[in-house]
């Protein structure tokens, strides 16, 4: 594998909501005579001013650029979700970034893939590329295809037909490949998001015509006829109309990545496997010496269903141990610079006036829990890391 210089963009920081939330900004004047009133909230209204830049967090998705084994620029985005138009058209100009050798994506959740009829402003017409080579999981391709059938066949494109270009690339657990032919080589590894709710699969859909785009056709078994599914679905608000007493709640799978043995990205992750362990494990173990880039997944101070918390973020990036970790995946109750605080505290660094501190500081510093310093910091949109001969530099913390 190679050792090419990479650089890591944030292209998006926050979760699914992103911020600023609207309800926020438009919120009336809090008062306090007011049970159902609520009090302003800090991070959202300073997204509205020049110093609240680092609040303002799209969908959690990233680009890595890297140089193929015969020296050309390798570009891979990870995830497109709702607001990946957005995040692209203010980041890609100022980073150089133009043509898509590869987009990968995480799960099947609106926030990884809702974006990616976005991209025919790449393939439409040949503008940028002909196509876009997007690698996913069986179960995320059967999502798409039930989802935006137009995206795997343009048999089902409508009105003028203008629809984005993809070849399809089906990848599996735990099974490297390399991106086309450029040396580029990564593993994809499946970590829980959360759980199913639903006792069934969803609505039954109609195969497309043909697969994998360029391919032979991919068989998808469709689920259980609408009739029965729509019985165990929630209709119109009104929960389930059958339940079942003997649930097994089975895992929501997501994919993390190992991009060469340089980077490892988990930016949905709820638990990690034993199984996945050995893959992350493994990177630091064939180098021997510390990973250079750790991507983390924090949506907040508390536990979550579906998402790490601080103390579980904490307690992974000292398990992995490596050279610098960046958390992602923030929703808005803790602003950037208090997470700067807390993550400084990680890494050792003594509070000096804690009458200083806010509530949130105060809290987040209590998790830090017992265990060797590491380098954690919040990343923001925007934000370059720059992983050279195993030392990492970002345009921020330097």
């Amino acid at each position: 594998m190679t050792t090419s210089p990479m650089e890591f963009i944030f292209l998006g920081t926050g979760t699914s909501s992103s911020i600023p939330h609207v309800d926020c900004l438009t919120r009336p004047p809090y008062d306090p005579n007011d049970s159902t009133s609520k009090p302003p909230c800090r991070t959202c209204l300073s997204t509205l001013t020049p110093d609240g830049k680092k609040n303002i967090r799209r969908n959690t998705s990233a680009v890595v650029r890297t140089k193929s084994q015969d020296g050309r620029d390798v570009t891979i985005v990870i995830d497109a979700g709702k607001t990946f138009q957005a995040a692209a058209i203010e980041w890609f100009p100022k980073y150089g970034l133009r043509k898509i050798d590869a987009l990968l994506i995480t799960h099947a959740h609106a926030d990884a893939m809702n974006g990616l009829d976005d991209l025919r402003g790449w393939t439409l017409g040949k503008s940028i590329q002909p196509h876009i080579d997007v690698y996913v999981s069986q179960a995320t391709f059967a999502e798409v295809q039930r989802s935006f059938p137009y995206l795997v066949s343009k048999e089902f494109a409508s009105g003028g037909g203008d629809v984005p270009d993809f070849v399809w690339h089906i990848i599996d657990d735990k099974v490297p490949f390399e991106i086309n032919d450029t040396g580029v080589w990564i593993t994809p590894f499946s970590v829980h998001h959360g759980r199913i709710f639903s006792p069934t699969p969803p609505p039954a859909y109609l195969p497309t015509p043909r697969g994998l785009t360029g391919g032979s056709a991919t068989p998808i078994t469709p689920s259980e006829p609408l009739e029965q599914a729509l019985r165990l679905l929630s209709v119109n608000g009104a929960g389930y109309l059958e339940k079942k007493t003997d649930e097994v709640i089975q895992p929501y799978l997501c994919f993390g990545f190992k991009i060469q043995d340089e980077v490892v990205y988990l930016s949905d992750v709820s638990y990690i496997p034993e199984d996945a362990w050995t893959i992350i494990r493994g990177a630091t173990q064939r180098r021997g010496a510390p990973i250079p880039l750790c991507i983390l997944d924090c949506l907040g101070l508390r536990l979550h269903t579906s998402h790490f918390g601080l103390e579980q973020s904490i307690a992974t990036a000292r398990e992995i141990s490596a050279t610098r970790t960046y958390l992602l995946g923030f929703s808005h109750i803790v602003s950037h610079e208090e997470y700067v605080t807390i993550t400084e505290g990680v890494g050792g660094a003594r509070v000096t006036d804690e009458k200083a501190l806010t509530e949130y500081e105060q809290k987040g510093l209590q998790l830090i829990g017992s265990g060797e310093p590491v380098w954690i910091r919040p990343a923001h949109d925007g934000l370059r890391v720059i992983v050279e001969q195993d030392i990492v530099q970002d345009d921020t913390y330097h």
